[in-house]
Parts: C-alpha cells; sequence; structure tokens
C-alpha cells in the first residue's frame, strides 16, 4: 500500500470480506491528512439500473465497459485501500464530477 491516496486514482478495497473497485473522489489535501478516510464511488462491470448517474469507463480506463456508480459512496479505511489500478482519464473524471453535482443538485 503506497499510503498516498489521489483523486480520480482507482484503487482495489477490501472491507471485511467484500471486495470492491473504487475510484477516490475526495480532494488531495483532505486524502493527505494523516488518518483521514478517503471517500470513494464504486466501479462495478454489472452496474444498477440507476438513470443519469451511471459512468461508463472508456477503453483508456481501468476496467474499459464498467461503469462508476455515483450514489454508491464509500468511506474508505485506508488499511483497506490494497492495491492502485490507475487513474480514471479526465473526460471519465470530468463526467463522474458532474453527475456528482447533478445528484447532489449542486452549481
Amino acid at each position: 500500500m503506497s499510503g498516498e491516496f489521489l483523486r480520480g486514482q482507482v484503487w482495489e478495497y477490501i472491507a471485511g470480506s467484500q471486495q470492491y473497485r473504487v475510484v477516490i473522489i475526495s480532494g488531495d489535501e483532505y486524502n493527505s491528512t494523516p488518518n483521514a478516510a478517503p471517500w470513494a464511488l464504486t466501479i462495478q462491470r454489472q452496474a444498477p439500473s440507476i438513470p443519469g448517474y451511471l459512468i461508463r469507463l472508456s477503453e483508456a480506463d481501468p476496467f474499459p465497459g464498467a461503469s462508476v456508480v455515483v450514489p454508491n459512496v464509500l468511506r474508505c479505511q485506508r488499511t483497506g485501500l490494497v492495491r492502485s489500478l490507475g487513474y480514471l482519464g479526465d473526460s471519465t473524471m470530468n463526467a463522474v464530477e458532474q453527475a456528482m453535482r447533478d445528484f447532489l443538485a449542486l452549481p
């Protein structure tokens, strides 16, 4: 585990018996705070039907064809973030950020 968690980074996350692939959405300044628990969205191959809030990953992203599920937010314990799997591309991360603003009704 690197200990450095960056916004847009994709990680393998283990919580108890559950294993996830997640993308970090909390800001880098927050993530660099000792003992802060990064916030993340899950990435799923078989995404649930939530119209308007699923972001398909492109060929340039880790796990192309999977989806980022915007309403499914996890507060990740640092010890559960076990392996970095790369980063989402800029266009995918921009779409994730827009979907989060829409979902939360933010400007």
